[in-house]
């Protein structure tokens, strides 16, 4: 038995190694080995060099790496490295100091969990609606039944609040489809949808508190106003971040209560939004990574980079990283673990961060209220994950048993 393990690690060390100096995160392959990838670096070269990409990039493994990163603006820039690519630059994800400061100033007050918690209750209903749906049949993908329309309303519901019923609707189905088909016509219809309603808020300014309305009309320190293509790369952005993000983190806890069923009893308890959700947001990170680029000649992890080169910065492998979480690729609630990655580090520390705990904290409390036992439906089915920045599954064909 102990000749067959170490067969098994040293054949996982090779393919490792191998798929390391070209390893590509829209490669289904590579996604799907990652975490022995990232393993292996961590252990032999923490900060690799990749051909992927063209002209190649630099991916760094280990937390205290991945957080001299983020914490230095000056040396490793944000602007113009997003891994996904977009007609708009997202700002303000893609910008650094100092606009990246005044726009997050813009919008950090609508991000707080008080303004927030003010949704509760449509978040509340969104929720009952959508198990409503499946609740008789037993059964459900969990992705595109439940978490995909469930994170498309409600960030629909806090970027657009129309109150026209009409507009909300049309608003939270463009959304919704994003969240679901994820394609590039359904993103087209988004930005032309926001673009839209962005010029009609322009032109018919009203005292109102939400997030379209402080991209319409806000103006930032300097006392411009954005421009139109800023406001798009904003709302882009919001989308971005907030559909795969909190869609895959809502999907990696469900695949993980289908596969320990005593997990259902600590989530069932209110204390695991406030002991628990961290350790759950660690080990799956649900943003997987971001783009930098170095603006000197620069040493990191022993590698010299230089002025130019870019970077692609895996949270989730700093989330696995030993040398800081004690047995790291497991989950552990009898640890304390010190703060992770799992919604960044540094001045691009998530924005919505508040949103998603409130949005999954939610989602479940409804959920268990009226089913119990999630179950794979085919436990010997493959659970594929989305390769791409956001980790989650791709889709999630769940069994449970409904409640009364």
């Amino acid at each position: 038995m102990c000749d067959d393990m170490g067969e098994a690690q040293a054949e996982s060390e090779t393919a490792a190694a191998a798929i390391l100096p070209h390893y590509n995160m829209w490669d289904p392959g590579h996604e799907k080995a990652k975490w022995d990838v990232f393993a292996y670096a961590r252990r032999n070269c923490p900060v690799a060099h990749t051909d992927a990409d063209g002209g190649g990039q630099y991916v760094v493994t280990r937390y205290e790496d991945v957080r001299r990163v983020l914490e230095d603006p000056q040396t490793f820039s944000s602007a113009g490295v997003s891994p996904r690519p977009s007609p708009v630059q997202l700002n303000p994800l893609d910008a650094d100091p100092p606009y990246q400061v005044e726009l997050r100033k813009l919008l950090n007050p609508l991000f707080t969990r008080n303004f927030l918690l003010r949704f509760e209750p449509e978040l509340r209903k969104n929720a009952v609606d959508l198990i409503g749906r499946f609740i008789d049949n037993g059964r459900c993908d969990f992705i595109r039944e439940f978490a995909g329309p469930f994170v498309g309303n409600a960030l629909s519901r806090v970027v657009f609040n129309e109150e026209d019923p009409e507009k909300m609707d049309r608003a939270a189905d463009v959304v919704i489809r994003v969240a679901v088909e994820a394609t590039d016509e359904a993103f087209f219809e988004l930005a032309m949808l926001a673009g839209q309603y962005i010029a009609e808020r322009e032109a018919n300014p009203v005292e109102r508190t939400d997030v379209l309305n402080a991209i319409a009309t806000g103006v930032l320190e300097s006392g411009r106003p954005l421009t139109d293509v800023e406001r798009l790369g904003v709302v882009t952005v919001l989308f971005l971040g907030g559909l795969d993000t909190t869609r895959g983190a809502m999907g990696s806890i469900a695949y993980h209560l289908a596969k320990d069923p005593e997990l259902e009893q600590r989530l069932r308890d209110p204390a695991w939004i406030r002991q628990d959700m961290d350790e759950f947001i660690r080990l799956e990170s649900p943003v997987g990574c971001l783009g930098r680029r170095a603006t000197r000649d620069v040493e990191l992890g022993g590698v010299k980079i230089r002025q130019g080169e870019q970077l692609l910065i895996r949270f989730d492998s700093a989330n696995r990283d030993e040398a800081r979480f004690e047995d790291a690729a497991r989950l552990r609630f009898d640890v304390r673990r010190p703060s992770s990655a799992g919604f960044g580090l540094g001045i691009h520390r998530c924005l919505g961060s508040h949103f998603a705990r409130i949005q999954i904290a939610i989602a479940f409390d409804e959920l268990f209220k009226r089913v119990t036992k999630l179950r794979f439906a085919d436990p010997d089915a493959e659970v594929r994950w989305a390769p791409g920045i956001a980790n989650g599954p791709e889709r999630l064909d769940l069994l449970f048993d409904k409640i009364g």
